[in-house]
């Protein structure tokens, strides 16, 4: 009998125990706070009364603050990902060239996922300095003229972005004869950095582009502009890019070959006498190759 009672309360102890660990957990958040406005401090690296965009080196310092946030999330306003982190400090460099304008966004997340937004806009210089190799060949030091070398297979061209070879159309050589486009002469002049193109008052390219010449036109597709609208011009160039790429950048209505609404072109190949070039525009990647000329 004496066992039997030792037993059972050792089963009934075991029971207690076995309810007391499946008492239900607390998950609750307590108060759930929604952050403050995140107050946002920016310096522009190297920012003074003589420069008051920056140093050139397009870089800034970035302090949030905001009570009871736990993260930020900070957008940049340069298309690039935003960064999340949750520290408050944050060191960042723009890659454009020249003065640019940015609006920085900043969400500061707290409990439960309640947030608060706040904006601000800089405008930062970031410089840059071109490979002599490549204002060599381009100007020769002086002046140079340049035009599309109609004759090699491939000096048009279009692919996907996402390959460097005109995989979806080739331009066979002589292929646009008579368009408007074999006749054009670039010329890079190194003093001043200076872009004249003689275009012989004809321009090829996209139709629905060229509004940039002609505002009056409507429609898309390939297209010959002529006349007075398709005259000489000369603006200014200019050199963009890091230690792995080259890129050649026009001001206003520049550009090689196909005219594409778009003014900045990644050197891909160059030599004294020859350059292939790609610019960005949809529906992926377009190509021209230049061969310099007397």
């Amino acid at each position: 009998m004496t066992k039997q009672i030792k037993l059972f309360t050792r089963l009934f102890l075991a029971t207690l125990l076995l309810l007391s660990s499946c008492k239900k957990d607390d998950y609750s958040f307590g108060d759930v706070i929604t952050p403050s406005k995140p107050a946002l401090n920016i310096s522009v690296v190297g920012k003074d009364a003589t420069h008051p965009y920056g140093d050139g080196s397009g870089s800034i310092l970035l302090s949030v603050t905001a009570d009871h946030a736990f993260n930020y999330k900070v957008d940049f306003g340069d298309g690039q990902p935003a960064k999340i982190a949750t520290s408050n400090e944050f060191a960042y460099q723009y890659k454009h060239t020249g003065n640019k304008q940015f609006t920085i966004t900043v969400t500061a997340a707290g409990k439960a996922g309640v947030s608060s937004v706040n904006t601000a806009d800089l405008t930062v210089y970031r410089a840059f300095t071109p490979d002599p190799g490549l204002v060599t060949m381009l100007t020769n030091n002086s002046s140079k003229k340049w035009r599309v070398d109609k004759d090699a297979p491939g000096h048009l061209g279009v692919s996907d972005a996402a390959v460097f070879t005109p995989a979806w159309w080739a331009a066979a050589p002589n292929e646009k004869a008579g368009l408007g486009i074999y006749d054009d002469v670039y010329t890079f002049t190194a003093a001043g950095n200076v872009f004249s193109h003689k275009t012989n008052n004809d321009l090829f390219g996209k139709k629905e582009y060229l509004v940039d010449f002609d505002p009056t036109l409507t429609g898309t597709g390939d297209y010959t502009l002529t006349g007075p609208k398709a005259a000489d011009y000369t603006e200014t160039f200019g050199y963009d890019g890091s230690a792995t790429e080259e890129f050649i950048t026009f001001s206003n209505k520049g550009h090689l070959g196909m005219y594409l609404g778009v003014h900045k072109y990644q050197v891909l190949e160059r030599t004294d006498t020859h350059m292939s070039l790609r610019c960005l525009q949809a529906p992926g990647a377009w190509y021209v190759k230049l061969i310099a000329i007397q």
